[in-house]
């Protein structure tokens, strides 16, 4: 029996969505003969999910874990340049955030704390700087990864199969010219009671202007940006005609006032 992930979906034809895969949605996910598979969460593949891969030749691409490396080694540069400057309440306040004590009352020892994944940086730096789900480097690299035909069929997918993934789908959505507002309902209808603003706010400013192109698109995108296109035409077509109109009303107008003022 084939056995689907709980929030597996097809997002356009061989582009899927998921969250992260086990060993019993093996069966299943091998039927849609991948060819490549991203992953949008900074975390290591289970061995099972990379054997997996490996075994039936589906490239893996985990493109947030290089991201994630290089904001925390910033982040610990900042964090020595900025030691002094932290006050107790701003170092309370961090270790709330990232689940442990990076300082307090009475000079905690914090030494056992190796593990901390949240920078240890002022609260307000922190508000400032970490609001995004993603980096937009993150969005443009992904997105011009599922534009090219060469990695189809393809399959995105983050730990929850909800917050990075449809943030990602999302931009995909305002490339493909959606209407905001159904973009939104695509989201939550994922996302339900676990919806976030915050990606929801990423997803409106998200410049898709940024994305370059690759120069072998899939077939769904080329045949849906010929219908956008075709749809553009036809609306500035209908404008000008109601333009060309309304200039006539406003001529025949004219005309018959002018008639009436003679008469």
């Amino acid at each position: 029996m084939l056995t689907p992930p709980e929030q597996f979906g097809i997002v356009e034809p061989g582009l899927y969505r998921s969250e992260t895969l086990h060993p019993t949605h093996f069966p299943f996910i091998r039927s849609l003969n991948l060819k490549t598979a991203i992953l949008l969460t900074p975390e290591l593949p289970s061995r099972a999910m990379s054997n997996f891969f490996e075994e039936n030749q589906i490239r893996l691409i985990d493109l947030a874990l290089g991201s994630w490396k290089n904001n925390n080694n910033n982040n610990n540069s900042n964090s020595s340049s900025n030691a002094n400057a932290n006050t107790t309440d701003a170092a309370q306040g961090i270790g709330e955030v990232g689940g442990s004590g990076t300082g307090g009352s009475g000079g905690g020892n914090t030494g056992n704390n190796t593990t901390v994944t949240t920078p240890s940086v002022p609260v307000a730096l922190f508000q400032t700087s970490w609001w995004k789900p993603l980096s937009e480097e993150l969005i443009k690299e992904g997105l011009e990864m599922v534009l090219d035909a060469n990695n189809y069929p393809i399959i995105v997918m983050d730990t929850s199969g909800i917050h990075e993934i449809g943030t990602f789908m999302g931009c995909l959505r305002r490339l493909q010219h959606w209407n905001f507002s159904s973009i939104i309902v695509e989201y939550r209808a994922y996302a339900g009671s676990k919806a976030r603003y915050v990606n929801e706010q990423f997803i409106e400013l998200f410049d898709v202007d940024w994305i370059t192109l690759p120069e072998s698109q899939p077939t769904w995108w080329i045949e849906k940006e010929q219908m956008w296109h075709e749809e553009e035409e036809e609306r500035e077509l209908q404008l000008q005609q109601e333009r060309e109109e309304q200039a006539q009303w406003k001529k025949d107008q004219l005309a018959i006032t002018t008639v009436e003022s003679s008469s």
